[in-house]
């Protein structure tokens, strides 16, 4: 880790691993990605002229159950990964 790295590192990890996994992993991650996916296949399923609401939002209540589910699992390994590379600088 660089020191810039590293001191945005030790602000996050101030706020805890609880904050960190919601905030990173089921929030950001999560939703970010149920979203985008909802549009692309959505998108793949109808074309750009067939493009139905109905569709999109069946989509993204199933992509919103899921990919936060996802996301917090996401930011359990972020964070161990972050941490074991924080103990290696130290």
């Amino acid at each position: 880790m660089n020191e810039r790295s590293e001191k945005r590192w030790e602000k996050m990890r101030a706020k805890g691993k609880r904050h960190f996994v919601v905030n990173s992993g089921v929030l950001r991650w999560g939703l970010t990605t149920a979203v985008l996916y909802s549009i692309f296949v959505t998108y793949l399923n109808n074309g750009l002229t067939g493009i139905l609401l109905n569709d999109f939002l069946r989509t993204l209540l199933i992509a919103v159950i899921l990919f936060p589910i996802g996301g917090y699992f996401w930011g359990i390994w972020v964070w161990k990964w972050q941490e074991k590379n924080h103990r290696k600088e130290q």
